[in-house]
């Protein structure tokens, strides 16, 4: 069990943010009437706060983008874009190889959850299109012929123990395939979005035993590139036509999306995906988790999290921060035992995140193993709440972790020194900030000249 000890200073923080947090409209109020609604609005300079509008990209710099945030980068960024397998985990839980991940990189866009991936080869592609319900079908059908083909060819033969074992086994088989086409053909339904290289289907689900809902579920690949983009889309049947109106929702969501490439940063509203952007009214409820990290340094990942202030999830920054700093998620070592190994502690501080106000804490310690050059282990979370009720001021938390070759063998390196990554990582903290769009976001139209 890892014990944090506060900083008197930090205790007296969380006291205030816990008690007083509804006053400052950041969601956490306990007497609010509504828990969905703020305290109070953001003030006009508090709304241009998330802009960072002091802030401009060096030269020569490209950018970035995930949700409505865009943020410098060095170098081009790799994606969390492996495919695994064709199963939801393997599908919409993101990583990089077997061991080098972040766990719960998701990415949800209103009621659609999405997966990017590639780039796919020939066999990945064809064991993703395989997984679809038509293809299992099909793949059903075919060996279903072989069988009444063979029951056919066993009837005219003479009847005889072996014949007859034959006979049942086929019988058997043809039974429990006919079964399964029909189980399937019930529950899937072909789903045509009328884009180019897209496969999907429809199906529903139940939920609850006391007052049981019913789901519409469509799912769509879009093969783009060397990607796959695959999207699926949950809604609850309220009615005889709820099925077909949320056919169509899901069309107009998926004309929204579009490619996007490496470094580009649209000026449209909407959200930035890895490797795609979805427009929209700047109003879609989106939560989105992804790491990047770059080709030099593969065992270094810095996760974004960011979306809407959700009054059932709200984010504790300043728990986070000092947690974060202490020692027990590296091993059991007592606090003096371990401190010969601490070449940095971040204990809970205040940190920027663009020209919003964070929290931030974290570690960095030495590892030496015999028989290897020693090197640092580190982990950093910097946080800002974000503000109920807005889209301009989404909740931002952004992590920095390491891998070595030790917990992830696919890597043939070990993280490079705390303080170059940190470097990094004040480099994304800076630029961090919301996406400028043309039109404004609605909130931000007619403050400070915006459209």
């Amino acid at each position: 069990m890892m014990i944090v000890r506060f900083p008197r200073s930090a205790v007296r923080h969380l006291a205030a943010l816990l008690l007083f947090a509804g006053a400052h409209g950041d969601g956490m109020g306990a007497e609010q009437a509504d828990p969905a609604a703020p305290s109070r609005k953001p003030t006009a300079q508090e709304l241009m706060q998330a802009t960072a509008s002091g802030y401009v990209t060096p030269a020569g710099t490209a950018r970035e983008c995930l949700g409505r945030l865009v943020f410098d980068v060095h170098a081009p960024v790799q994606w969390p874009t492996r495919y695994k397998d064709a199963s939801d985990t393997g599908i919409f839980y993101r990583s990089f190889s077997e061991e080098v991940f972040h766990q719960g990189d998701e990415i949800q866009v209103g009621n659609v959850r999405i997966g990017v991936l590639g780039p796919l080869g020939k066999e990945d592609l064809a064991a993703l299109r395989e997984a679809m319900p038509q293809a299992r079908i099909d793949r059903l059908q075919a060996l279903l012929k072989d069988d009444e083909a063979e029951l056919a060819q066993l009837k005219g033969q003479p009847a005889n123990a072996r014949t007859r074992q034959a006979s049942y086994l086929a019988q058997k088989s043809v039974i429990g395939r006919q079964a399964q086409i029909k189980e399937l053909q019930s529950n899937y339904q072909a789903f045509d979005s009328g884009l180019p290289g897209s496969e999907g289907y429809r199906s529903s689900e139940g939920s609850g035993t006391v007052n049981p809902m019913r789901y519409s579920i469509y799912r769509s690949h879009l093969k783009r590139g060397d990607y796959v983009y695959v999207f699926e889309s949950t809604q609850e049947i309220r009615d005889k036509d709820s099925e077909a109106a949320h056919g169509q929702q899901f069309i107009r969501f998926l004309k929204s999306f579009r490619p996007r490439a490496a470094n580009e940063v649209p000026k449209d509203l909407g959200l930035c995906i890895p490797h795609g952007f979805i427009a929209d009214d700047g109003k879609t409820v989106s939560a989105i988790k992804q790491s990047l990290r770059w080709p030099d340094a593969p065992g270094v990942l810095y996760t974004i999290s960011t979306g809407n202030v959700d009054p059932r999830a709200l984010k504790v920054p300043l728990v986070q921060a000092a947690a974060t700093g202490g020692i027990g998620k590296y091993g059991s070592r007592g606090e003096q035992e371990a401190q010969p190994f601490i070449v940095e502690r971040i204990a809970p501080r205040s940190a920027r995140i663009g020209a919003l106000t964070a929290q931030q804490g974290g570690v960095a310690l030495k590892v030496s193993r015999p028989g290897s050059m020693p090197f640092e282990t580190y982990t950093v979370f910097t946080g800002y709440a974000g503000w109920l009720g807005t889209a301009v001021l989404p909740y931002i938390l952004i992590e920095l972790n390491s891998r070595s070759m030790e917990q992830a063998p696919e890597l043939k390196q070990n993280p490079p020194p705390f303080k170059t990554s940190y470097t990094r990582l004040e480099t994304l903290l800076k630029s961090t900030h919301l996406r400028p769009t043309e039109p404004a976001m609605p909130e931000l139209r007619g403050l400070n000249g915006s459209q």
